[in-house]
């Protein structure tokens, strides 16, 4: 039986590592990627990797319903995307108009204003930094890799918030700040009232940025034509 157990937890150590990598991944491609289509994909992967962490630190049920709303949020997102135009504004040529005709009028362009080289210094200096965070400031109540983990969301959030001001692009970066401090605060307060204020947080947040999704979308649209 004590063989069993020692099993039990050397596996759910490595599932808890294997999603802090993920975590990682999903992060940086947070910050790297231009098309709101994988960052949608890279933040529902986020959401089901930080409740593979949470089941491992609390009970299985509320780690389930962090990782049901995420399940939630993401096709709102998507939705509100594809019905506002977005799948079509995302094609390069029409980008490339709508980035001259911003350059015109000297208003901000809606991608990221910053190259590929940039966003990969950030997102490395960023990565330090969260190690430096998490060894230097371990937070309570939760293992050292986990605890990266929370970190690394939360500055990655962060970044992406800095580096543009598109609804599908600074959402995403606002929901994975805030899914950072539910991963560290979570394990400190685990009763069903705050489980529940934190989902309609999370649900409020999605449905302003589905809104503010749709109305850009629908305002590129008119100054495009």
């Amino acid at each position: 039986m004590s063989v069993d157990i020692a099993w039990l937890q050397q596996f759910g150590a490595l599932a808890r590592e294997a999603a802090v990598i993920g975590l990682l991944v999903t992060g940086a491609a947070l910050i790297l990627v231009r098309d709101w289509r994988l960052t949608l994909l890279a933040l529902l992967g986020q959401y089901v990797l930080a409740g593979v962490i949470l089941s491992q630190l609390v009970l299985p049920e509320i780690a389930l319903i962090k990782t049901l709303i995420g399940a939630l949020i993401c096709p709102m997102l998507y939705l509100a995307a594809r019905q506002s135009g977005w799948g079509f504004f995302s094609s390069p040529e029409v980008l490339g108009r709508m980035l001259a005709v911003g350059s015109a009028a000297q208003s901000a362009p809606p991608v990221f204003r910053v190259g590929l080289a940039f966003r990969l210094l950030a997102a490395t200096l960023v990565l330090v930094l969260a190690v430096v965070i998490s060894q230097t400031h371990p937070v309570a109540a939760m293992p050292a890799d986990a605890a990266l983990g929370c970190t690394w969301l939360i500055l990655a959030g962060l970044l992406v918030l800095m580096l543009t001001e598109e609804p599908l692009k600074a959402g995403p970066g606002l929901l994975t700040v805030i899914t950072g401090f539910e991963l560290a605060y979570t394990p400190l307060e685990t009763s069903l009232a705050v489980v529940l204020m934190w989902a309609i947080v999370n649900l409020l947040l999605a449905v302003a940025i589905s809104y503010l999704a749709a109305v850009r979308g629908v305002n590129t649209a008119d100054e495009d034509l």
